[in-house]
């Protein structure tokens, strides 16, 4: 075989091994990704006025991971749901980010339970539970109220305020003690001491 020949078959298997790297590359890099790869970014969905757990569902479901950033008192949505997000429904993200959540955690505001009537240890367990502070403002004889029982609240029973506001009591007494000599008038006044 002359040298001639034998260059022209180096020169054709380096253009065979060539090719077969190029079509290897193109299909390892190119090709396969396209067909088998996960998209590069995805519509974040609308998750807003769901609860926590299904706008986490939802977005795991859509290959999204979901982290509750933050709460806010609110009176008019629902607790735990979903009052922010970011990204906002529609943005495009990459596959497996996080979406942010901002959820409810209840309403700021609480009605004064009805405690008129209980005594003090009854009224302030009730206060305490609806997140209310108490504090006894006054106390005074009452014939229709039994001693150590709430005449009346301040703010009244059924207003609306903030979590933590304090509530004033007004306790009881009881009724009050008439002593024979107020009955009857007091010696004392009629005849001071040593006059008699």
């Amino acid at each position: 075989m002359d040298k001639e020949k034998l260059r022209k078959l180096g020169y054709y298997a380096m253009i065979g091994l060539g090719t077969i790297l190029i079509t290897a590359f193109l299909v390892g890099q190119v090709i396969m990704p396209v067909i088998f790869a996960k998209p590069k970014s995805i519509m974040v969905p609308n998750v807003l006025g769901s609860d926590v757990g299904t706008a986490k569902k939802t977005l795991q479901e859509a290959g999204l991971y979901a982290v509750v950033k933050d709460s806010l008192w609110s009176d008019t949505a629902k607790i735990e749901s979903v009052l922010e997000q970011r990204p906002a429904a529609g943005e495009m993200i990459k596959a497996e980010g996080t979406v942010y959540l901002v959820i409810c955690k209840g309403s700021q505001m609480v009605a004064v339970p009805t405690v008129v009537g209980h005594n003090y240890e009854e009224a302030f367990v009730t206060l305490r539970s609806a997140g209310l502070r108490v504090a006894v403002a006054d106390s005074m004889h009452s014939a229709s109220f039994p001693r150590n029982t709430v005449m009346r609240t301040s703010p009244p029973s059924g207003s609306r305020v903030q979590k933590n506001a304090l509530v004033s009591l007004y306790m009881s007494r009881g009724p009050e003690e008439v002593r024979e000599d107020e009955e009857f008038g007091s010696t004392e006044d009629e005849y001071p001491p040593g006059t008699y």
